[in-house]
């Protein structure tokens, strides 16, 4: 800091800041100029994927006018701030240097913020323009650095980098424009272009892979992939110039960027990068660093040591095809005219299909390969969420009406393209089975648990409040529907479902912070299927328990409605009862289903015997025998029933409800104190009689539980009417 007298204050301050006003002007015309020259490249290159470029779209003379400015900008700034760098007794003189050096330091940040978006908007049209443009690129850029420098070289020391509000500093901060700066500006700029090259390699690959391929099948794949591959191009511009003299000559052919394999479009890019390495050693060569250039041992002429020219490359082609991978997902499924997530989701997965067999066949550079593979996971991604959406909003909206028969194939379609996406999750193009895994998409994976975890519970929750509805309705044959058909499908489909475990792997440790993470979160969700997988299959059991309640309270009420009243069973006759109560066949018809069959005929069976113990009805002994006629019309209404088989007949004979039946009503018969032999040897044995059956020769008294309960059912004795063991005694 130089310490001046009054006298040259007064005078030199004078100057000074006449200086700074001039600065100031020609700033300002400079900002104005660069701001209409940005505004007018944002309006032709809305897009970065214009290949064909056309002369007077960049103002060459304007960009080479700007930047003898910036060179000239560049020491009048370093100048005035130098003369400004002193100190005086005049406290006037001293607030106004403080002023211009505020005013003049935001008018350089604001050049700078403008000069940096200016050089992002046209690095990588070098490519197109030649190395005219990029000559003007890197002297640009040179001048910029200066400028950006001036700060450390004169000390200023600012707490913000604002410069006004629609450019904030962390949005866009300032740093020198470097090798590696431009090789991000090229790459980001390029990226959108190389992902349309690249689709364009990756269908004429198809074109070969679907001409060698000898399989006619009819499925409507290869349609779907090579849709997917060509509806990325936009239709044609009507208001893009066609005239073909206004059409850029360049002297290499490969301009024209129309490339047959994935290595070419490689190859062209690599070129791109060494022509600007080449240019930059002419033009900047203090860009590279002195570890970067070397003099030639032969000619003494400068030139890039192989080892920077190597990192170079290697540092584009990684951010690049990066770019490239992010790109992909947009264009094919978002971006495009036509773009592939308007269309079924089962496109998406064609296409992801295709890309998953064609990485392992083809030799594809490694720095492509994660650009494929970002792609393939992302079309995943995509897949899950719209199949799922799709299916599963079909059998939501199916499960809404009644007795609708495809709601149960709706639910089986949504889990088994669940268990089809997860077990593609369990390999990969090199392991199919038993990969590592830091190899496996788990973060893909995921996403498909949870949907698979919720659609199982809700087919199950469904099942459940579907199957009380019908039995309710009593539509026996929708009921058994849901459980012995829809059930078993998606229990079916839930078979295939595959799950490694990695529990050893998880204890043995050793896993990026990542990789454990999704893995406990996978293992998490895995045990939260296989339990509901487990409550699935316990669900036909719980339904048809609510059919057998709804079953006995059906019986009960229609027993309530026809049951003759008590008086009815304390009859007395001098003969015994030979046909049955007229309520017996209302009741059976009643309760006929010949779908659930046996189950429905012990249910009532076991209802009828209820009603009459909770009514505690009192029978005589002639009601007692009418009660036994009653139960005997069972096996004869069953012998006569229409719809019934023979098998079926035969099965339903022998259940033991009916022993049961006929011992409730021989016990009423029975005398108090009368013991039961354990062999009835009044029962007849058929001749052809099985051996098995044969042996059948208990009592049917012996089938009632908690026999002395039934006998308080008897009737007080009035008048013995009856010969023989058939009293019923004193109550």
């Amino acid at each position: 800091m130089i310490l001046l007298p009054w006298s040259y204050d007064v005078k030199g301050s004078e100057i000074i800041f006449q200086e700074c006003k001039n600065l100031k002007r020609s700033s300002t015309n400079l900002l104005q100029r660069i701001s209409a020259l940005l505004e007018n490249l944002k309006k032709k290159y809305n897009t970065k994927i214009h290949h064909n470029c056309i002369q007077n779209e960049l103002n060459i003379q304007e960009l080479e006018d700007i930047n003898l400015t910036m060179d000239v900008m560049v020491n009048n700034f370093s100048l005035v701030f130098q003369k400004l760098n002193f100190e005086c007794d005049s406290q006037i003189i001293m607030e106004k240097i403080k002023i211009w050096k505020d005013l003049l330091w935001k008018i350089k940040l604001k050049i700078c913020y403008f000069i940096q978006e200016l050089i992002n908007e046209i690095a990588y049209l070098f490519i197109y323009y030649g190395e005219i443009l990029l000559t003007l690129t890197l002297r640009i850029s040179t001048a910029y650095n200066n400028l950006f420098a001036i700060d450390t070289k004169f000390g200023i020391v600012k707490n913000m980098s604002v410069c006004n509000n629609t450019c904030p500093y962390l949005f866009f901060p300032l740093r020198k424009i470097s090798v590696t700066r431009l090789l991000q500006m090229i790459s980001s700029n390029r990226a959108e272009l190389c992902c349309h090259k690249l689709i364009d390699c990756l269908l004429e690959t198809y074109k070969l892979y679907e001409t060698n391929d000898d399989d006619n099948s009819s499925d409507n794949s290869s349609f779907e992939i090579y849709r997917a591959l060509t509806k990325h191009m936009s239709p044609p511009d009507p208001s893009e110039p066609t005239n073909k003299n206004k059409i850029l000559n360049f002297d290499n052919g490969s301009n024209n960027e129309t490339f047959l394999s994935i290595e070419e479009l490689i190859a062209y890019e690599e070129k791109n990068v060494l022509d600007l390495l080449d240019t930059i050693l002419k033009v900047a060569p203090a860009m590279l660093g002195c570890d970067g250039v070397k003099k030639s041992k032969s000619t003494g002429a400068t030139k890039i040591s192989t080892k920077a020219r190597q990192k170079v490359l290697d540092y584009y082609e990684q951010i690049l095809w990066g770019e490239v991978g992010n790109f992909l997902e947009h264009i094919i499924l978002w971006w495009a005219s036509s773009p592939l997530s308007a269309r079924s989701p089962h496109s998406s997965q064609h296409l992801r299909e295709w890309i998953t067999q064609f990485i392992p066949t083809a030799e594809i550079p490694s720095v492509v390969l994660s650009a494929l593979t970002s792609l393939a996971d992302a079309l995943g991604v995509h897949v899950t969420l719209t199949s799922w959406d799709q299916h599963f909003r079909l059998a939501l909206v199916s499960s809404k009406s009644m007795y609708n028969p495809e709601t149960g194939k709706l639910f089986c379609n949504v889990l088994q393209d669940l268990v089809m996406l997860c077990n593609q999750c369990e390999i990969t193009p090199d392991w199919i089975i038993g990969a590592p895994l830091e190899e496996l998409p788990l973060v893909e994976q995921i996403p498909v648990l949870h949907r698979l975890d919720h659609s199982i519970h809700t087919t199950r929750l469904w099942a459940v409040s579907e199957t009380k509805k019908i039995a309710n309705n009593w539509n026996v044959d929708a009921f058994f529907t849901v459980t012995h058909t829809d059930i078993v499908s998606c229990l079916a489909q839930l078979n295939s479902l595959r799950f490694t475990d990695h529990s050893a792997d998880i204890e043995k440790g050793g896993l990026g912070v990542h990789v454990q993470v999704c893995t406990l979160m996978r293992a998490k969700l895995a045990s939260e299927v296989q339990e509901n997988i487990t409550k699935l299959k316990g669900t036909p059991n719980e339904c048809v328990k609510g059919l057998a309640s709804i079953c006995r309270t059906i019986s009960l009420a229609n027993l309530q409605m026809i049951f003759p009243e008590n008086s009815y069973w304390r009859r007395v006759s001098t003969q015994l009862p030979e046909k049955p109560s007229s309520y017996v066949d209302k009741f059976l018809v009643a309760t006929d289903d010949h779908v659930i069959s046996n189950m429905i005929l012990q249910i009532m069976c076991e209802s009828w015997l209820d009603h009459i113990y909770m009514n505690k009805i009192k029978f005589s002994q002639y009601g007692a025998c009418q009660l036994l006629c009653d139960f005997g019309y069972v096996e004869t209404w069953l012998m006569n029933s229409s719809v019934a088989t023979q098998a079926m007949r035969k099965k339903m004979i022998k259940n033991e409800v009916l022993r049961r039946c006929e011992g409730v009503g021989r016990l009423l018969l029975r005398c108090p104190g009368e013991q039961i032999k354990m062999i009835d040897k009044n029962k007849k044995i058929e001749p052809n009689t099985p051996n098995g059956e044969k042996t059948e020769l208990m009592p049917a008294e012996m089938y009632v539980p908690n026999q002395e309960q039934w006998l308080e059912l008897r009737a007080i004795k009035k008048r013995n009417l009856f010969k023989s063991s058939l009293c019923c005694g004193k109550f």
